[in-house]
């Protein structure tokens, strides 16, 4: 997952001062205070500034949906969240201006490009409401009738978010925040917004903290909305396990979901990335497979189902396999983030450098940049040993400036064998969630740790925060 500081996406607007807060909702100052302190109004406060706040847009949509009010108040309108959204509709005409005489080769291209687009949309829609509505025990029979515009919306969310880009996952929570606005008991609309933030850590510069608390709301709503929803429990699950290390409890998330829905492929894909996280390669592979059988386009299963293949060593076939992606998906994320990794385990440091540097530029993650650079640099002067020591220098800066959870570092640290600096790292990654130290007891990278005491105990507090109650 991308280590980049925190920036807001694209399509939420940042909302400053009490009075631009209040005007969102159509009320007064003290109004919006009290909702603040009493019913958890999402309101950020200003570093060094006394009294100065923000909020975002977005944030504010969910919890106007996702809430109640005081007993006796009135509930504030949501239309004003429509206006914070309108930044990405196209703009109004203007009929008074004689229109433009266009190019005929462009307008012939923007016509083509708006077709596919369509075309596409339609496709995953037909794709994704394929199942039959009327089989006992299919989980669909259960759910009300959406607002026909918020089910469009929601449709066309779907349709970015199995994109994957941060371009592509931004939209999608956009279209899924104007279906909660239109239709506020749209469950699915929420297991949606649910599933964009889950991943969005991994695909955009949004941060864990930031996303995986909004995609546990989220998918509460969506479960409290409709328990049978398989979408709902997968998404609980991938927050539960990747946030919280609440290894039971999102695996019974998962299982739920596929009880729900047998042939939920997400539910089967990230079930299946779980377990390869606990080094249980049969069952992952068992999961990835069938997620595959159900949507063999999905260039993320494809991905990770390489990946579980590497680990669980079947090791050039999965290489060959993200080569193949990566040249037919050139922006797709997944493939050099895996490659990279895979290079390392396999002491190919020129393809490690060249795939972080491309990943870097692709994603534009000026801190990986920095780190790949220094490998480089390294590499060229002192091989392994000059490489693994200028990337420690690089990621200490990165730690110390709190832009990074301390994982990677710990893991040079450890490789070089700087025992007490691997173990600090380790416990700023643990401090900052980073789902990377659950399976650190396994690790060939941390093999010289054995043994310590210090580390020793730090596993024996991972493991009882996995399966605690």
């Amino acid at each position: 997952m991308s280590s980049r500081t925190v920036g807001s996406p694209a399509d939420n607007r940042r909302i400053d001062s009490w009075k631009e807060i209040a005007a969102f909702f159509g009320r007064d100052e003290r109004t919006v205070k009290r909702w603040e302190k009493e019913r958890g109004l999402p309101v950020h406060r200003l570093p060094g500034e006394r009294g100065g706040v923000f909020a975002w847009s977005q944030e504010l949509t969910l919890w106007l949906n996702s809430t109640g009010v005081a007993s006796g108040e009135s509930a504030p309108s949501a239309l004003p969240a429509v206006d914070a959204l309108e930044p990405t509709l196209p703009p109004k005409p203007d009929l008074s201006a004689p229109p433009p005489s266009p190019h005929p080769r462009s307008t012939i291209l923007s016509v083509a490009v708006l077709v596919l687009a369509l075309v596409a949309i339609s496709l995953y829609a037909f794709r994704f409401l394929r199942r039959p509505t009327h089989e006992p025990g299919n989980p669909r029979t259960a759910h009300r009738r959406p607002d026909p515009e918020a089910e469009q919306l929601y449709l066309k969310g779907r349709y970015y978010w199995s994109r994957r880009t941060e371009g592509s996952l931004n939209q999608a929570v956009d279209a899924f925040t104007q279906a909660v606005v239109h239709d506020s008991d749209y469950a699915q609309a929420y297991a949606g917004l649910a599933e964009c933030y889950d991943i969005m850590p991994e695909f955009t510069s949004m941060s864990r903290s930031e996303a995986f608390p909004r995609a546990i709301a989220a998918a509460h709503k969506a479960i409290a909305l409709d328990d049978s929803l398989a979408e709902a429990h997968r998404a609980l699950g991938f927050a539960l396990f990747y946030w919280d290390w609440k290894v039971p409890a999102a695996l019974g998330e998962y299982q739920r979901a596929l009880e729900l829905d047998p042939r939920d492929e997400e539910a089967h894909h990230w079930y299946a990335t779980s377990l390869m996280m606990l080094g249980r390669y049969p069952e992952a592979m068992s999961e990835i497979d069938k997620a595959q059988q159900l949507n063999p386009a999905s260039r993320s299963i494809l991905s990770d189902q390489a990946l579980i293949r590497f680990w669980a060593g079947d090791r050039a076939p999965a290489v060959d396999k993200l080569r193949e992606i990566e040249r037919a998906e050139p922006d797709f994320l997944s493939a050099p983030r895996y490659l990279a990794g895979l290079d390392f385990a396999e002491k190919d440091y020129r393809g490690f450098v060249d795939q972080s540097k491309h990943l870097a530029v692709l994603s534009n993650d000026a801190q990986l940049l920095a780190v790949a650079n220094a490998a480089q640099r390294g590499l060229s002067q002192g091989g392994e040993r000059g490489m693994l020591e200028a990337m420690r220098v690089a990621q200490q800066h990165f730690f110390d400036a709190g832009q990074s959870s301390g994982f990677e570092l710990a893991r040079t640290c450890a490789l070089l064998g700087r025992k007490k600096e691997a173990i600090a790292s380790l416990k700023g990654a643990i401090a900052n969630h980073d789902y990377m130290v659950l399976n650190i007891a396994t690790d060939p990278d941390f093999a010289l740790l054995n043994g310590d005491p210090d580390f020793e105990g730090l596993l024996r507090q991972i493991i009882a925060r996995m399966y605690r109650a």
